[in-house]
């Protein structure tokens, strides 16, 4: 009798050893699938709003035929903010701007470059080694700018590819960059581009990081000259020339344009895209597409809706 109770009582004790198993392995499942629920909807949420923002891109591609209307005449003009669109009953906030508002850095020149990098919070030491390092990369010659670095600097580093020695394919090519770190990467991308294909800019839609690259510019003219182009935006007057700049702050042509969508999704958060277009190269279906993207982009600023205006 005693031993049929030891029995008893092991096999209770078993029993009770699957009963919690079961439940791990029930809490377990269980919180798989919500992972799976959550997984599914993030990836359906991220879905939806890719394609939104690529029909947004495609719409203000379009809307480029309409570039030279008076503002009154169209909603959607090419002035570097983003401007509200209702499709598929979501609002997508689409806008454009001609891409010689930025610096080429396969054609900037020197001190304006030095002076970009002065203007990103690097000192002068700083700013030299950089300037010649993207100097270096982007030249054919394996000879060491003063303070740049060529193939033995990478080396040195362990980075046996080195110095590229031609133009820069992309502004993300500049992480691989001697010298040039994660966080100035992040604070110079948006002032670049390797697709406006001259050594000027159009002061009509240049940030301030780019009109302070301006030789000889102090911070103060800079912003009273951003302060006199947003007012006559804001009343839908021309754009003024700068009085600073001389032969490096230009109009031009506005042949090409990068092209920018957002919209905002359910819970929080943007899915944005942004692609650049060349308008002097049309084929069969539209204009040549430099360069397209998806993610958390640098986008332009959002025009204010009537309900918000003060």
């Amino acid at each position: 009798m005693e031993v049929s109770r030891k029995q008893q009582g092991i096999a209770l004790v078993l029993v009770l050893w699957v009963i919690v198993l079961l439940s791990v392995i029930a809490g377990a499942m269980a919180t798989v699938q919500r992972t799976g629920v959550v997984m599914t909807g993030n990836i359906r949420q991220e879905r939806e709003g890719r394609a939104l923002v690529s029909a947004g891109l495609n719409f203000m591609a379009l809307m480029l035929e309409r570039r030279t209307r008076p503002i009154e005449d169209n909603p959607w003009p090419m002035d570097g903010q983003l401007h509200p669109w209702n499709f598929a009953g979501r609002t997508i906030w689409v806008g454009a701007a001609p891409e010689d508002a930025r610096i080429d850095i396969n054609r900037v020149d020197d001190t304006v470059l030095l002076n970009l990098l002065q203007s990103m919070g690097l000192d002068e030491e700083q700013a030299l080694a950089v300037r010649d390092a993207i100097v270096d990369w982007r030249d054919p010659d394996n000879l060491t700018h003063a303070e740049g670095a060529e193939d033995r600097e990478y080396r040195a580093e362990g980075r046996p590819i080195g110095a590229r020695d031609q133009a820069f394919l992309s502004v993300e090519e500049l992480q691989q960059v001697y010298g040039v770190s994660a966080e100035l990467y992040k604070k110079l991308a948006g002032a670049l581009t390797v697709d406006a294909r001259q050594r000027t800019v159009n002061p009509a839609f240049a940030s301030r990081e780019v009109l302070l690259a301006t030789p000889g510019v102090t911070p103060q003219e800079v912003d009273q000259y951003l302060a006199d182009r947003k007012q006559a935006l804001d009343q839908g007057l021309p754009v003024p020339s700068p009085p600073f700049g001389g032969a490096f702050l230009r109009k031009g042509r506005n042949t090409r344009f990068r092209l920018f969508a957002e919209v905002d999704l359910p819970g929080g958060g943007k899915a944005q895209g942004e692609m650049v277009v060349a308008m002097e190269s049309k084929t069969r279906k539209g204009y040549m597409l430099l360069q397209k993207k998806y993610g958390k982009l640098q986008a332009f600023g959002r025009v204010a809706l009537p309900e918000e205006a003060d």
